[in-house]
């Protein structure tokens, strides 16, 4: 596989695109009220024999100092976990889990001294035959499909979703007091850094979408956010796909940092 490319300019942090290959990329931004980007994320992919992808996403949390730094730490060190792994061909679900912990260390670490930081992680791996896909926090993963369909991957750790679970409409609970805190994180006071993971093996082709809040805050159904996809061009490079995702956000208001990273999925 290539080398995991994440941002290692980080003066030039406040917008980046990072594409390994032509099927696969991401776009981070600091959108429009926030003076830092606290999003980061790393790609990884391999083209022969077969197309293999790594997409890691994280959002520092921005109530934590160091949120910058934990959020490349974090999606640094899951990516180039996962790509070791699947070298060795280490099963997705086993490997994702491993990943998250050693992510969970690079926060600690990253802190050189200081109080450690916190943030969310959201990580996928693609072959052709299945998506694997782990998660803590409330950075998501969405399968677009070519036949229209739009499916959430993953489900948040945060008060919005507790509330879900106990009857209340997703519109309520993500506009309701503290929708946005989350109840899993990496880092500091951090008690449980196990991931939800699951599998995706789809019948046909199409786009998977990894994502922090800045973007899907403004499109959070599985059907709003096929909406969003549908006004972009999919036939172009995926770069210009994830670009014009981060634009879409900013127009909308760019409240908080937004990251958007897809990648083409055609079984064969």
């Amino acid at each position: 596989m290539t080398r995991p490319t994440g941002q290692e300019d980080h003066s030039a942090r406040d917008h980046y695109v990072v594409s390994p290959a032509q099927w696969i990329a991401g776009c981070s931004d600091v959108g429009c009220k926030h003076t830092t980007n606290q999003d980061a994320m790393a790609l990884a992919a391999r083209p022969e024999p077969r197309h293999i992808g790594v997409i890691a996403v994280a959002d520092g949390v921005s109530t934590a100092l160091g949120a910058e730094a934990a959020s490349v730490a974090a999606s640094e060190a899951a990516c180039l976990h996962l790509t070791k792994r699947l070298q060795e061909e280490t099963p997705h679900n086993f490997a994702l889990v491993e990943a998250f912990s050693v992510a969970n260390d690079a926060v600690m670490e990253a802190a050189e001294g200081a109080e450690p930081s916190a943030c969310t992680l959201v990580a996928a791996v693609l072959e052709p035959q299945r998506i694997s896909v782990g998660s803590i926090g409330d950075s998501r993963a969405y399968w677009i499909g070519d036949d229209h369909s739009c499916q959430l991957l993953t489900t948040d750790d945060s008060m919005a979703q507790a509330r879900i679970m106990l009857g209340m409409s997703r519109i309520d609970a993500e506009q309701s007091l503290q929708a946005h805190s989350i109840t899993k994180w990496l880092g500091r006071d951090s008690s449980d850094v196990t991931p939800s993971v699951t599998t995706l093996e789809p019948d046909g082709c199409g786009w998977l979408l990894l994502c922090t809040d800045g973007l899907w805050n403004y499109a959070s159904s599985p059907e709003a956010m096929f909406e969003v996809f549908s006004t972009v061009d999919a036939t172009d490079h995926p770069a210009a796909i994830a670009e014009a995702l981060v634009e879409w956000a900013k127009i909308q208001g760019g409240r908080d940092n937004i990251t958007a990273a897809v990648a083409r999925h055609e079984p064969h």
